[in-house]
């Protein structure tokens, strides 16, 4: 039930979705016309805002650092980098594959012995792939061992992911130095998660927020599709560290 009510919430937090309701108010309620359609315009401006929601974005971020002072036994890497498409029959990353293009990197530089990827399907529909299985694919093509990758592929959010990859883990009792690695603005949930857990893990965040456009009239001042994209990133993890944070 969590599940389906956590899909439902993600189409609700979506600003765009609030800027069409205050519209369809301002049509409804003649009275508050004027007023109603300011709102929303000033709701669309502030969330279509690339450098508001970077600027959010680099508050919310944990974990963002450039090297590693130690070594692991396993690194867990969080799904959430892919999507499948259903006509071609292939998978294309999207922009949290910094999570594996990382894995890879710091496997190769010898920080840890075990990758376990972790990630199963966390769609309503389209649901018969498991990005936990696509990683691993990856991997193997680009030259890691398969004898290095676990997976787990069953979970659908990040409480599974949590949960899930410690049950594995507690069947192997050498792995007691682990490491995780995710997006920067989706680990603190992440981290939150892993602490209701009986493994201790360490944190390597990907994807951080960079000023990339620095101080031009563009990025601080045009509205932006990307803005909006960012801000229901922002608020969907916000809203669901809240939510974790009381039920766990």
């Amino acid at each position: 039930m969590f599940f389906y009510i956590s899909k439902i919430l993600a189409f609700l937090i979506k600003p765009i979705i609030w800027v069409f309701v205050l519209i369809f108010l301002a049509l409804i309620i003649k009275k508050h016309t004027k007023k109603i359609l300011l709102s929303s315009l000033l709701v669309f401006y502030i969330f279509s805002n690339e450098f508001i929601s970077d600027s959010v974005s680099k508050k919310w971020e944990i974990g963002c650092i450039n090297s590693l002072d130690e070594t692991y036994d396993v690194a867990i890497v969080l799904g959430g980098i892919s999507n499948y498409d259903i006509k071609t029959k292939k998978n294309n990353f999207n922009e949290a594959v910094d999570r594996i293009i990382a894995a890879e990197q710091l496997y190769r530089k010898g920080y840890f012995d075990k990758i376990l990827f972790s990630g199963g399907n966390g769609n309503l529909y389209n649901n018969y792939f498991k990005e936990a299985d696509i990683m691993k694919d990856h991997l193997i093509k680009n030259g890691i061992s398969d004898s290095v990758i676990l997976i787990e592929n069953q979970s659908r959010n990040t409480k599974e992911n949590a949960f899930n990859s410690t049950y594995l883990l507690n069947k192997e009792i050498n792995y007691k130095k682990v490491l995780l690695i995710t997006s920067a603005l989706h680990m603190r949930r992440a981290k939150l998660c892993f602490d209701q857990t009986n493994i201790r893990v360490d944190i390597y965040s990907t994807d951080c927020t960079s000023f990339y456009n620095y101080l031009n009239v563009r990025y601080m001042l045009i509205p932006s599709v990307k803005g909006l994209r960012n801000w229901e990133k922002i608020i969907h993890e916000i809203l669901g560290y809240y939510v974790y944070y009381i039920i766990l």
